[in-house]
């Protein structure tokens, strides 16, 4: 199996349990690794059989920026049902969301959780 790698994709989102944190923008980082196979696109060098990475960037992107919800891992679920559903080759991906927070009175990069999912998680 093959992988692509977007690392540490830095977009502001507006995510959290309490309201104030859905109100303000905090940054988010993001990484992923997408398994699939890529044999036919290193053989063939068309864009279309293989992971289009500025799409996924996109997709995460969207995410991070859109509807707003509680929990960093729920984040990280929506990027990794919506590869799922736009990459027909893609097997499995391993998602890290890091969510910058500045309102706690530690001293700490942030806190990011990481899931791994597989095609049939979402799709049969």
């Amino acid at each position: 199996m093959d992988t692509l790698t977007i690392k540490n994709f830095r977009c502001a989102g507006k995510h959290g349990c309490f309201a104030a944190e859905r109100d303000e923008e905090t940054q988010f980082e993001v990484s992923a690794v997408l398994h699939a196979n890529l044999q036919s696109s290193c053989k063939t060098d068309k864009l279309d059989e293989t992971i289009d990475y500025p799409a996924v960037m996109g997709i995460i992107e969207g995410v991070i920026k859109g509807e707003s919800v509680k929990l960093i891992e729920r984040l990280a679920d929506k990027i990794a049902e919506r590869l799922f559903v736009r990459f027909s080759n893609l097997l499995e991906v391993d998602v890290r969301v890091t969510k910058r927070v500045k309102d706690l009175p530690y001293d700490f990069d942030g806190v990011c959780v990481e899931i791994s999912r597989k095609r049939g998680d979402y799709l049969k």
